[in-house]
């Protein structure tokens, strides 16, 4: 009896000797894969901060004036152009989306010139373009019921 005892617990200590072998590969695996991560996280650190210096660089308000003179042809604003909130109505935003949505075409030089030049027509603006809005709208495409053609039907 005192012999199978003593054979279980050499057994029992060949099996913990083995987990214990493979617990510190597992562990010495693990170490490893941490070291790795570390290094990958100081190269994004890295990478990031030279992001930033690009940013920086890139977002100098006189290198961003300088390009918006070239580029955009923009003036002062007037007076004129500036609106309060209690001003501006749904029809501002019909005349803006019409003129989004229509390329503005090269006048005629034969043509006479009018004061609704470069204008759309009035018969546009009530009538639905399509029923799916345009894919440069950022908003859908309201349908507008006039009152006085519903009641004429």
């Amino acid at each position: 009896m005192l012999r199978f005892v003593n054979i279980c617990l050499v057994l029992g200590l060949v099996a913990l000797a083995y987990v214990i072998y493979q617990v510190k590969y597992e562990a010495r695996g693990l170490d490893t894969e941490i070291g790795s991560l570390g290094k990958q996280i100081d190269e994004e650190r890295d990478a990031i901060a030279v992001l930033r210096a690009e940013w920086s660089l890139l977002n100098r308000p006189d290198r961003i004036e300088r390009l918006a003179q070239k580029y955009l042809k923009l003036g002062p604003a007037k007076p004129a152009q500036l609106v309060t909130l209690d001003t501006v109505s749904d029809r501002d935003f019909d005349r803006t989306r019409l003129e989004a949505a229509a390329p503005v075409a090269a006048p005629d030089p034969d043509a006479k010139a009018s004061k609704t030049a470069g204008k759309p027509p009035a018969t546009v603006a009530n009538v639905p373009a399509a029923d799916q809005p345009p894919a440069s709208a950022p908003w859908p495409e309201a349908k507008v019921v006039r009152p006085v053609e519903a009641s004429a039907q």
